[in-house]
């Protein structure tokens, strides 16, 4: 399967996750640190591992389910260390683990992946616990 990354690409962080132009989304499954900037590098993906043009080496990735895409409710200032965060849909997620970044948006997209949240304009999930 070849795509492109939607938008930007800043390397594999360790829980990078990946959104493709073909709708798809994929999750860093093996820790590997490699940081490289691009715009929309094309992508491909075999045998459980993606190779994205401009890095060293393919990592494995797990393909994330796109019903896990959710909307936050209102604005969204970033993450300060004990944000709740309303979504759309009524849910309730509460931090559950210490990051600090700073990020206006209003309504961005949220992945919720297992027990970790990427918002979208941020740089890496986060884990939440469901408070409602």
């Amino acid at each position: 399967m070849s795509a492109f990354v939607k938008g930007t690409w800043n390397g594999w962080s360790g829980k990078t996750v990946v959104e493709l132009t073909d709708g798809t989304i994929w999750q860093q499954a093996e820790y590997h640190y490699e940081y490289h900037y691009a715009y929309r590098p094309a992508v491909s993906v075999a045998n459980g591992s993606m190779t994205v043009d401009g890095m060293s080496r393919a990592v494995r990735v797990r393909q994330v389910p796109s019903s896990s895409r959710r909307t936050v409710k209102g604005a969204w200032k970033g993450w300060n260390g004990h944000t709740t965060v309303e979504l759309t849909d009524g849910s309730k997620w509460l931090q559950a683990e210490y990051l600090y970044e700073y990020h206006y948006a209003y309504r961005p997209e949220v992945l919720l992946i297992d027990d970790e949240m990427q918002v979208e304009g941020m740089s890496r999930p986060v884990r939440v616990r469901k408070t409602s």
